[in-house]
């Protein structure tokens, strides 16, 4: 349907994984993706194109209009994204519309293909990695101990909820794309990875959750959630600094609020 040589370049797009272009054909503008190689050992495809299906279902992303199964992608583009900066996230407005968009898709009587496994996932990056610093050694078993009896109440979720996978539609409603880690798991950990990434402060925090309808007894879930996205993001950031060493700074950016949100987190919770 979309011979690569009818295609039109526009531009590059952004993106830390994946090599993401603005394409035109017929008319039409739409973003093409060709998925990080290194990265082909962790992601499964075929859950991330099914999974992006049921949550276009659900009502919360795009259809892909191609998506092949060594994972090159095209979705439709919206003009009405270029105006979506990170700036509009923090106001009442879009932390209303990102709590909508996440609660929708939690609240959702569907189910994704898989389910996360957080060891699992942790796992495959220490695999990739040739060694794993001490530090992370320690820290690994910290995130066990204060995982130990988990609740396992799992629901779909986009598993990488950062301000850049939200774009706007042409009637300007808010929608997530990029559904490479999505699964069911534990609904915090969606609002977690938002805040993390848009470093909310504690006021912004409140409004989101509030919008959202978070109860006050999963607070100590997002807590953990928090924890756990850093340390799993860290060793991310760890296996993509063997090909670009410029990630160091993103890797210690994360390992840094995670040794503060674990200080935090014992001094609210306890060490046990």
């Amino acid at each position: 349907m979309f011979p690569i040589e009818e295609l039109t370049y526009i531009k590059r797009l952004g993106g830390l994984t994946n090599l993401n272009f603005l394409v035109a054909h017929k008319g039409k503008k739409y973003v093409l993706r060709f998925p990080a190689h290194e990265l082909e050992t962790i992601i499964d495809r075929q859950h991330e194109k099914d999974n992006q299906e049921i949550a276009a279902e659900i009502g919360v992303t795009v259809r892909n209009v191609v998506f092949t199964t060594d994972g090159i992608k095209m979705t439709p583009y919206y003009e009405a994204t270029a105006d979506l900066t990170r700036e509009m996230f923090v106001t009442p407005e879009y932390l209303e519309k990102v709590a909508a968009v996440l609660f929708t898709l939690h609240s959702s009587t569907r189910e994704f293909t898989n389910r996360f496994d957080y060891w699992d996932e942790v796992e495959k990056y220490k695999r990739t990695l040739s060694e794993l610093p001490s530090l992370y050694v320690l820290l690994e078993e910290r995130v066990r101990k204060l995982m130990e009896g988990e609740r396992q109440e799992y629901v779909p979720c986009h598993m990488d909820s950062v301000t850049g996978n939200f774009i706007h539609n042409d009637a300007r409603e808010l929608l997530l794309i990029d559904w490479e880690y999505s699964a069911n798991y534990l609904p915090e950990w969606d609002l977690a990875a938002f805040i993390l990434e848009r470093e909310l402060s504690e006021s912004e925090e409140q409004q989101l959750l509030d919008f959202y309808g978070l109860p006050e007894s999963a607070k100590q879930s997002l807590d953990l959630q928090k924890i756990k996205t850093d340390f799993l993001w860290s060793l991310w950031s760890l296996v993509k600094e063997q090909e670009d060493p410029s990630l160091e700074t993103y890797t210690a950016k994360r390992t840094e609020r995670l040794l503060e949100n674990l200080e935090q987190y014992y001094s609210l919770y306890g060490h046990e």
